[in-house]
């Protein structure tokens, strides 16, 4: 296992509050309740980041809010403008929990991918297979994610996949090999915690009448595992512009976060596609592509089938198993408005492609700068900025 990130700055990211993480669901009327995100999309953490950048320094932050550009040089290499970022970029994030002493790295926790499932305390994993003839399927692809197991079990929810798991994972190997310490609990990681709210009239500054509501929150107070939980985000082109430890504004509210520098290897599995001239690609964080579900580079062929095409590569994309649909958006503070609602295929989607040709360098070099065209238009780079379309490429199990 090493790293492709090479110039990558990694952060362990702990809420010292209650995280409030809004979601896109309508939110506002008295008696609703707002419903929050976990894990939280990576633009949460780019803001967070980017505004600790700004807030270090008012001269600069008054540059940017005037002129659209930092007017010192680092700083700006570093943040570019509103509509242009410059090498700021999000590379990694997931979930997090640290077992020892404060100083040691804290092992990762990711979603659950699509084709894994853990039933009752073994995992099974969902295995391309075409299907028999007389079954109808709406799907264009030649294989169908199929669940293998020995027996009819329902899978269980709230689990998350812990760093020794995910690397199992992406390196293929059978299910049966792993069991419950390779997962964890959503209540090991955090604790949900609801809020109840009142409406003000922001000229009295008084109750309004009729209007309460709740929101959710989430307490990282974690149970037995770790002794706390957080978040691993890992940036590019942040240089030493920041101290090595320090505090964020996260989420909903501003609500605190320390944050300190730590040392950790992404992994990444050699010698993929190998002879099997097969892979999987497996989405780390939200994927916002051009053609709904399909990833950047996939096209459909007059004889039906769907390839991808890269400089040097193409394979043919042979299974999906995905997650339901998500929608991003956010704020943008700069121009104070809202950010455009965008569909995104969810973390823990995978892809099967198969028939690989070419330099498999050069897939693995795409996938790390994650799952963009070449050309962007400016929401895209800033999106990419952000952390989005982040995959990890992994071996066809």
């Amino acid at each position: 296992m090493s790293t492709t990130h090479k110039d990558t700055t990694y952060y362990y990211v702990r809420p010292t509050d209650s995280l409030f993480v809004r979601g896109n669901l309508a939110f506002g009327d008295s008696g609703e309740h707002g419903a929050c995100l976990m894990p939280p999309p990576p633009s949460l953490f780019a803001g967070a980041f980017r505004s600790a950048l700004l807030g270090k320094d008012s001269v600069q932050m008054t540059a940017f809010l005037k002129q659209g550009q930092c007017s010192d040089a680092a700083l700006a290499q570093c943040l570019g403008t509103p509509e242009l970022p410059g090498d700021f970029c999000i590379t990694w994030l997931s979930m997090a929990g640290q077992s020892g002493h404060q100083s040691s790295a804290p092992e990762t926790i990711s979603p659950l991918p699509a084709d894994l499932a853990l039933l009752g305390s073994h995992f099974a994993t969902l295995q391309p297979r075409a299907h028999s003839s007389g079954v109808q399927s709406a799907g264009d692809l030649p294989l169908r994610a199929t669940l293998v197991s020995a027996k009819q079990e329902k899978p269980q929810g709230g689990v998350f996949l812990r760093g020794k798991g995910l690397t199992h994972h992406l390196q293929g190997h059978a299910a049966e090999q792993m069991d419950k310490a390779h997962s964890v609990e959503s209540k090991h990681i955090y604790q949900r915690d609801p809020r109840l709210g009142i409406g003000l009239n922001a000229d009295a500054r008084t109750a309004e009448e009729g209007q309460i509501y709740t929101t959710e929150g989430f307490a990282f107070n974690p149970q037995g595992i770790f002794a706390s939980t957080g978040f691993l985000v890992g940036i590019q082109g942040v240089g030493n512009l920041l101290p090595d430890a320090g505090l964020l504004r996260l989420g909903g509210d501003g609500r605190s976060a320390q944050y300190r520098k730590v040392a950790f290897t992404a992994p990444v599995v050699a010698n993929i596609p190998g002879s099997t001239k097969q892979f999987r690609l497996l989405l780390q964080t939200p994927a916002l592509f051009s053609q709904g579900w399909l990833p950047e580079g996939v096209t459909q062929h007059d004889d039906g089938s769907y390839r991808l095409q890269g400089d040097g590569f193409s394979a043919r994309l042979a299974c999906a198993a995905l997650g339901r649909r998500e929608v991003v958006s956010g704020w943008d503070l700069y121009h104070w408005a809202p950010k455009p609602a965008q569909a995104a295929v969810p973390a823990g989607s995978v892809y099967w492609f198969d028939e690989f040709a070419g330099d498999s360098g050069k897939l693995a070099a795409w996938v790390a700068k994650g799952l963009w065209p070449d050309d962007l238009y400016p929401n895209q780079q800033m999106r990419r900025a952000e952390g989005y379309n982040r995959a990890l490429l992994a071996a066809w199990n």
